[in-house]
Order: structure tokens, then sequence, then C-alpha cells
């Protein structure tokens, strides 16, 4: 786990954003674990985030950037068949969702492809800090502490500042 925090911090540092691709890749180059690339869902479908994770021979989940979804988790790890391990799936498309596809029947699906509900969501303004949770407030505190470490993460406050977002905690 500390190697991955590493990792982690050290892509923060060298300007990527949640880093999950890179600390992803450096998981499974490091020890094995086979990178996949998806969404990470709400538990009632709504797409939260693209993103990247790893998965064990068993089929367990390893998220090296949990920290960024607020679910109380830092480097998530979920065994399989753990009930939490449906938020991660592969991005739905208009061909490829439950609708049309046997093994993605059991997943929740919003009826709308990944891109088009963040583009309506952005267009609205309805996609602020932390807007997959009730209670943003832990966000905005992460947001703001990692802005003073992080140059992308103080560009990103910046950005919901531009956009009239208040990001005091």
């Amino acid at each position: 786990m500390a190697a991955i925090k590493d990792y982690r911090h050290e892509m923060r540092l060298a300007g990527c954003w949640g880093a999950c691709y890179e600390v992803s890749c450096f998981i499974e180059h490091r020890y094995g674990f086979r990178r996949f690339d998806g969404v990470y869902q709400l538990s009632d479908g709504t797409p939260v985030f693209k993103h990247s994770w790893n998965v064990t021979p068993d089929g367990g989940i390893i998220d090296g950037t949990a920290d960024q979804f607020f679910h109380g988790e830092d480097v998530a790890t979920h065994g399989a068949g753990d009930p939490r391990a449906v938020r991660y799936r592969e991005k739905f498309t208009r061909a490829h969702n439950p609708a049309r596809v046997d093994w993605l029947a059991a997943h929740t699906y919003i009826g709308m492809p990944d891109e088009e509900f963040w583009s309506t969501r952005y267009s609205e303004r309805r996609l602020g800090p932390g807007w997959w949770l009730l209670d943003n407030s832990d966000y905005l505190a992460w947001l703001n502490d990692n802005a003073d470490r992080y140059w992308l993460f103080a560009r990103k406050r910046e950005e919901y500042q531009t956009l009239g977002y208040d990001c005091a905690v």
C-alpha cells in the first residue's frame, strides 16, 4: 500500500489529476494485476469518472486512487463478489450497454452513453465540485489541501471558481 500511495503522490506532483491511469499501470507492471479502463459509477448507475483500476486473478478490484471518490477509502481493495466491485465497469455506449450485452445485464444503466451524460451535465453547469456527493465538504477540503501541493489541483479549483462555484470549506 505504501508503494502505491507513494507513486500516486509522485504522479500527482507530475501533474496527473487523479492519476488513476498512471497508478494502475504501476500496479500492473510492479505486481502483475491487469489494468482495466472504464467508468466508476454511483450505486444508481450514474457514471462518475472515467477511471482505471486493476483486477486480481480471482476477480477482485484494486483501486490505487479511490481516495478521489470519497467513499471512505484511500487505496480500495474489493474481493471477488464484493458488492462495491460493481461500481467499476466498462464504459457503456449505445451499442455496448446492458440492454444489448448479456454479461452487462445485471449492471444498472441510466440509459445514455457516458460521454453524452457528462457533456449534458457540463453544459448545464451541473457538475460542480464534488457533484456526486450529498455533502461535498470533504471533497472541498481534499481539493483545497491538494491544491496547495499539486499544481493541477490548483488549476481545477481555479476552474471551479471561474465558473462561479464556491470552493471554501
